[in-house]
């Protein structure tokens, strides 16, 4: 018969429970993959460009701009340009519309993880909790975030505070999902192992909650961050002075399409760079996983 573990090997956060696989991507339940150089993305973009090129002979130049064109727009115009100026906006240059985009985005994400994390986490050990908590959460997640935003702005007003606000709800009701699911798998073997060694609810709490449902927990931040991006812009689109929505809804206003599809590209490019950014930093996070146990790679 094998000897059992010590106190302090019971309760390290290896092996805490996930069911996925860590060979496994981001699948049912959202486990980060490592960035790697993926061939099939760049065929993806190549035929996107291919198809844009073949719609141009057929399409004018003030509905679809020239691929080369838009590229052009974006740089001449990325530091500062004259029309932004005459447009009456306050960012007078792409670089400072987007980065009050992504400062909203950031400061959303923060306010939303925290407070969808947490309740989540608690809700999923305390039924009390849950039976007051879930009803409400299920409310606001069928409320689409479109429908919700302008009640923000009337109550917050057309300022930060609105947009933050808006993306900040998107992001805490999923992450209060994820979180509770995530803790609902964490087999339960490893909390009554804790307990049978005289662990603590703290030391429960950090020592196995915590790291087995950060996988994901994390990645519920990643699908969450994805949508940030466009209901961010969206809610700058509807009241705020500035960022690429304002900047969006102004050059739409005297339609100067190239300037447009401009701004678009570099929402997309900014979205797959912070993606590409946080899936390399979740998958060091939890780079535990893959370590091997007993002869066997990590998660069970």
């Amino acid at each position: 018969m094998s000897k059992p573990h010590n106190q302090n090997s019971s309760l390290s956060p290896v092996n805490p429970g996930s069911a996925v696989s860590p060979r496994k991507g981001l699948g049912a339940v959202g486990s980060p993959i490592p960035w790697r150089f993926d061939p099939f993305a760049i065929l993806g973009v190549l035929l996107l460009i291919g198809i844009w090129q073949a719609l141009l002979p057929v399409t004018p130049r003030s509905a679809l701009p020239t691929p080369w064109g838009v590229v052009t727009t974006l740089v001449q115009k990325f530091w500062y340009h004259k029309t932004f100026a005459f447009y009456g906006l306050v960012d007078t240059g792409f670089f400072s519309a987007l980065l009050y985009t992504v400062e909203n985005v950031l400061m959303a994400m923060l306010a939303g993880t925290a407070i969808g994390t947490v309740a989540g986490l608690v809700t999923a050990r305390s039924s009390l909790m849950r039976a007051v908590l879930d009803p409400i959460a299920l409310t606001l997640g069928t409320v689409p975030i479109i429908i919700a935003s302008p009640f923000l702005l009337l109550w917050l007003g057309g300022d930060r505070a609105s947009a933050v606000a808006t993306v900040a709800f998107y992001v805490s009701v999923i992450l209060y999902t994820y979180a509770q699911r995530a803790a609902d798998n964490l087999n339960p073997v490893y909390e009554s192992a804790a307990r049978t060694f005289g662990a603590s609810p703290r030391r429960i709490l950090w020592d196995v909650l915590v790291p087995g449902t950060l996988p994901e927990i994390l990645g519920g931040i990643r699908i969450a961050l994805a949508g940030a991006w466009g209901l961010e812009a969206i809610a700058e689109l509807l009241a705020s002075q500035r960022g690429l929505g304002k900047l969006i809804r102004s050059i739409t206003a005297v339609s100067d399409v190239q300037t447009l599809f401009a701004a678009l590209l570099l929402l997309a490019l900014t979205a797959a760079v912070f993606d590409a950014i946080v899936t390399s930093l979740f998958a060091r996070i939890t780079r535990w996983r893959a370590l091997p146990a007993n002869g066997r790679s990590g998660a069970i």
